[in-house]
């Protein structure tokens, strides 16, 4: 008898294949009709078929897959390369393999900017799916895989050099940078009829070193200048977006999202559903001098996690809220918002397998109590 959460008009092929997404290896969200919708317009059934036998997140070449799946591999190419071409698995000149649903495919699947009904009815089960709130199931414990980038000022009014921490320093050392065709995330609300109130769709994500390379080599993006790159990262800035990345060292290749509280997945997290434990400690917070405030309001807008609001007029500041961008302070005409330095801050990992390694028991123990917590609810009271 079918489990009551799946609904029997899918066919088993799709329901098989939600379940290999629904995953905690991949992330995912828990069985039900919201991903099965998803999946189902992702795969046909004959596609299911083939994905169910692709490894998740290494890239495996066709023979293995072919084997895997007891087909003959000029049979399976064929689907296989159809589901590449439209960017629901990944492909390289080492194989293909599963993404997760996001952080993973969203980002590839869209990146590009192609528009299609298709597309635009992926992004409306995908931003239905992300509103749910299941990511709260991964925020269990602290790891802190992603910091923010403060505006380049707030670091230097400090009177030092903070390598580590400064968009400036990333930008001097790298030959090779890009900007990807589109932001994933205000081009899946703006496919939904909904419009940025800080921005646009056209203002990708920033990429650096061979990540680069990658998102040029498949059109995702497109080469900048130096002198670009800094006029976009000033441009940013002045339309309040929050700079996020990888807690990883300046040092190595790396992708940037300038975030908005309208749109960013990552920042309704933040917002919504305890996202903050993904959050490393910022390099600073802001504080607010009361006696030189005017509860003018001029930080509320510039703010993209509700640290500052208004209550009855009055100017009210909740420094749990605040992720030390720094937007803030040149929002404020009075001079009475500023930064100082964060006890807590540590000092992003080396390189991609240390931030990994640095975070391997915490994210383990939320897969398992993940799973756990699942299969008690699946089997419900008394059982």
């Amino acid at each position: 008898m079918p489990s009551p959460d799946i609904p029997t008009r899918y066919p088993k092929e799709i329901v098989d294949l939600a379940r290999v997404f629904s995953s905690p290896m991949l992330l995912g969200p828990p069985m039900g009709e919201p991903l099965l919708a998803l999946v189902n317009h992702l795969f046909s059934p004959e596609e299911a078929c083939v994905a169910l036998h692709i490894p998740r997140y290494i890239p495996t070449p066709l023979e293995k897959i072919a084997k895997k799946a007891a087909r003959d591999p000029g049979e399976i190419k064929v689907l296989l390369e159809a589901m590449a071409e439209r960017r629901v698995i990944w492909s390289s000149e080492r194989g293909y393999c599963l993404l997760p649903l996001i952080p993973g495919m969203f980002e590839y699947l869209l990146m590009d900017g192609r528009d299609s009904p298709w597309h635009r009815e992926y992004a409306r089960l995908i931003n239905a799916l992300c509103a749910s709130g299941y990511q709260r199931e991964y925020y269990r414990n602290k790891s802190p895989l992603i910091r923010n980038i403060p505006v380049d000022e707030q670091v230097a009014v400090h009177g030092k050099v903070m390598d580590e921490v400064t968009m400036s320093r990333m930008i001097e050392d790298y030959d090779r940078m890009a900007v990807l065709n589109v932001c994933q995330c205000r081009q899946s609300l703006a496919f939904a009829g909904e419009k940025c109130l800080r921005s646009s769709p056209l203002d990708g994500c920033l990429v650096f070193g061979s990540f680069a390379d990658t998102v040029v080599e498949r059109k995702s993006g497109r080469y900048v200048s130096k002198e670009e790159m800094r006029s976009i990262v000033r441009d940013r800035w002045e339309k309040n977006l929050v700079f996020m990345t990888a807690n990883v060292s300046h040092a190595g290749p790396n992708a940037i999202c300038t975030c908005c509280s309208c749109c960013c997945h990552f920042l309704e997290s933040v917002n919504r559903f305890g996202g903050t434990s993904a959050l490393a400690p910022p390099r600073f917070f802001a504080f607010v001098d009361e006696g030189a405030c005017v509860s003018c309001g001029a930080c509320v807008p510039a703010c993209n996690t509700g640290a500052h609001t208004l209550e009855g007029g009055v100017h009210v500041f909740d420094q749990n809220r605040c992720i030390g961008c720094g937007l803030c302070v040149p929002a404020c005409p009075t001079g009475a918002i500023r930064t100082r330095p964060n006890p807590s801050y540590k000092p992003p990992a080396k390189n991609w397998l240390a931030l990994a390694l640095k975070n391997l028991p915490a994210s383990l123990v939320n897969l398992v109590v993940t799973s756990v917590a699942r299969r008690l609810r699946r089997a419900g009271p008394g059982r």
